[in-house]
Formats: C-alpha cells, sequence, structure tokens
C-alpha cells in the first residue's frame, strides 16, 4: 500500500514556498500600503511555521514530526487557533486601514491567550500534564474532568473569534464601497466581494484544522495542508493587486466613518488651508450649490478631467476650494449621484459620440481613451446603461440611421 506520510514533506515544501515568497513579493510591492504589510507578515508567520514542521520531518525530531497528531493535542490546539485567528486580521485592515494596530492587536488577542494560559495554569496547579489521548473514544469517556473537556471550551473560544471578525468585516464592506464610490471614479482594484471568498477560505482552512484535531491521521493533515496552500495562493493574488482607497491610517483614531471623516477633515484643512470651505455653515452651501454645480458641469465639458483613468473626487478641489465632504456633496446634491456615477456618465456619453464618429476606433482604443479601467469594464458598463446593447451593436445601429 502507498505511503501517504510521503506526500506531506512536498506540501510542506510548497506551501513553505508559497507563504515566504509570497511574503517578500508583498514587501517589496507594500509601498504604503498597510493590507500588503499585514498580509505579508501574515504569510511570513505562516511560512516559518511550516518550515519549522519541514524540518521536523527531515531531523525527525519527536516534538516537530507531524506526520499525524493525537486527538486533540493541546499543542496543536493553541498554535492552530493562533493561527487561525491571525487570519481574520487582514479582512479588518483591508475595510479599515490604520486601526489594527499593535495595541489593538493585543486587545483582540488577549480573550485567546488568556483563555489558553487558563487552562495550562489549572493543570499545574492540580499537579497534572496534558492527557495524551489516542482516540475519538478516549476522549469521550475523560471529557468530563477539567484536562480533556477545558480543550472544548477553547476550540469553541475561537469559533467565537471567526464569527465576530467575519460579521465585523461584512458590516463595514457596505460602508466602504460607498466611499470609493463617493471618491474614485475607476474602483475594480479596490473592490472587496472577493473578501468573501477570502472568509469562506478562512472557514475551510478552520473546517479541515478541526478534522485534524479529531482525527490527526496522515489523510487530515494533507487537507488541511492542501486547503491552505490552494488558500495562499488565492489570496496572495488578491492581495498583490487590492489598492487602498484610503488615506494612510485613515482609520488610526475610530472605526466610525463619520469620526475618522471628521479627524481627516481637520488634517486636510490644517494642511490644505485654500481647500477648506468658506461656505459658512450648511445653510450658505444650499445656496450655493446650483453655482458649484454649474462651474463643475463647465469644467467638465470644457476639460473633460473624467477622461483620464485616474480621476478622483479631491482632483476637482482644483476647480471648488472646498474640502472632501463639501466637493462630495456637490455630486451627490447636485448632480444626483455618486462621484463614481456621474463620471461613469461622462464617460459612457463621450463612448457614445466615439463610437459615431470615430469608425476607425475599435471598441477596446475607445474605452481605454474614455478612461474605463479595461474593455471589459467599459462592455459591462454600456450593456448596463444601454439595455443590454453592446458598444458594437449600437456602432451598426448608429451607422445605419445615418
Amino acid at each position: 500500500m502507498f505511503d501517504y506520510t510521503h506526500i506531506l514533506p512536498v506540501l510542506y515544501t510548497m506551501i513553505t514556498v508559497v507563504c515566504l515568497g509570497g511574503s517578500v513579493l508583498l514587501f517589496l510591492r507594500s509601498h504604503n500600503n498597510r493590507s500588503r504589510w499585514l498580509l505579508a507578515i501574515i504569510m511570513l508567520l505562516w511560512g516559518l511555521f511550516y518550515m519549522i514542521r519541514l524540518s521536523g520531518l527531515f531531523l525527525e525530531h519527536p516534538l516537530l514530526n507531524f506526520t499525524s497528531t493525537s486527538v486533540m493535542n493541546p499543542g496543536v490546539l493553541v498554535s492552530g487557533n493562533l493561527f487561525l485567528i491571525i487570519l481574520l486580521f487582514y479582512p479588518i485592515e483591508v475595510v479599515r486601514p490604520g486601526w489594527l494596530n499593535l495595541k489593538r492587536t493585543g486587545l483582540l488577542l488577549l480573550p485567546y491567550v488568556l483563555v489558553s494560559l487558563f487552562y495550562y495554569l489549572v493543570l499545574y496547579l492540580l499537579g497534572q500534564t496534558p492527557m495524551k489521548l489516542s482516540s475519538i473514544r478516549e476522549f469521550v469517556e475523560n471529557i468530563t474532568c477539567f484536562n480533556v473537556g477545558y480543550r472544548i471550551f477553547m476550540n469553541l473560544s475561537v469559533l467565537f473569534y471567526l464569527v465576530f471578525l467575519l460579521l465585523l468585516t461584512r458590516y463595514y464592506k457596505s460602508f466602504y464601497r460607498e466611499w470609493c464610490l463617493n471618491n474614485y471614479s475607476n474602483i475594480e482594484s479596490m473592490d472587496v466581494s472577493w473578501l468573501r471568498q477570502y472568509g469562506i477560505g478562512v472557514f475551510l482552512i478552520g473546517l479541515a484544522y478541526f478534522f485534524v484535531l479529531l482525527d490527526g491521521n496522515t489523510y487530515s493533515l494533507i487537507t488541511h495542508n492542501l486547503t491552505v496552500q490552494c488558500f495562499f495562493a488565492y489570496t496572495l493574488y488578491k492581495g498583490l493587486f487590492h489598492d487602498n482607497p484610503y488615506t494612510e491610517n485613515f482609520f488610526k483614531h475610530s472605526m466610525n466613518e463619520a469620526e475618522a471623516c471628521h479627524k481627516a477633515r481637520l488634517i486636510e484643512e490644517k494642511l490644505y488651508p485654500c481647500k477648506v470651505s468658506s461656505v459658512g455653515g450648511d445653510s450658505s452651501f444650499l445656496k450655493k450649490l446650483p453655482a458649484y454645480h454649474d462651474e463643475v458641469a463647465t469644467w467638465m465639458m470644457k476639460e473633460k478631467p473624467y477622461l483620464n483613468p485616474n480621476f478622483k473626487l479631491m482632483d476637482v478641489s482644483h476647480v471648488l476650494p472646498l474640502n472632501r465632504t463639501y466637493i462630495s456633496r456637490v455630486f451627490n446634491e447636485g448632480f444626483g449621484g455618486s462621484f463614481s456615477d456621474v463620471v461613469r456618465d461622462y464617460r459612457i456619453r463621450e463612448a457614445e459620440h466615439m463610437l459615431v464618429d470615430c469608425k476607425d476606433i475599435s471598441v477596446g482604443q475607445i474605452a481605454e481613451l474614455c478612461g474605463f479601467s479595461s474593455p471589459s469594464v467599459f462592455h459591462r458598463t454600456f450593456v448596463q446603461s444601454h439595455n443590454g446593447v453592446t458598444p458594437n451593436r449600437y456602432r451598426k445601429q448608429s451607422q445605419k440611421q445615418i
């Protein structure tokens, strides 16, 4: 019969290469992107952990030989829970950059650390060592004693972390998307819909890890390691190309959007006094809103700044000496849509003219010239705004009418 334990060194090697190599790539591309920096740290820790596992296999060290484990092994339980919790910090940093500092990370980990230390402290006071269990039956037979039963509570405490942090990320995703729409014209590189897949990946790793705890045979370890490898390969790809829509440390003081915006506005007014709103209050702003709208509309028509794919809300401050909040209101209340929606409409109208008047230019080139991030984004946007009519079909129909 084939010995599947020979597969484990290969899997450990592959995961080590993916994690350590991925962390290097993320560090090189981190620049001022905290989420990439955090993901690099996470992958580095996982890579070092698997390097230790790999060395344990080659050195045949009894403490590092992970070809099999006992049921609900305390060492595996403590280390596995910790690495699972660490994975959940990344999505928080993506949707709320700057909030997760060392102090807050420590506070988040504190309940888990106390739960783990309590187990070993009580065993020390009782004069016991962690009981080694060879089967699930033996685990059930001793479940009433603290030495074994408390391990269930340790496992359930991680479930609380999983649910709490994933729900927290899901809650803030809607605010994140609203910020992107109100501040950027192209948000494809900032999209976080893939965090759903990230959460599913963490859940699958946790599920495979649970089976390792219950029956730490070779098959369970292979399944767990394959899941981890696929997860990090996918996350590395997404993390490398995800852009942060917020300024650095935007949520340094609070995760609350309104408080963070207020702090950012105060900083912005100190750094750019010429861009401070002089409207003198909300009622005064509403009186001047039609004039602001007309000024921006004239600028958009003459200068066509929307043709720049990197066009963003604060570029409008060259025309209106207002802060971010008031400029955003000019679009939402003056134009009747978010900044992203208004710019998209301008680009679509420009594309309509080019499709009719510039017959020698391909649809892909028109997408680029009109400021869309890619031809596929242009195609999807155009179809949505024209009741299913594609750019090519629109061009053909226009030519027939002529």
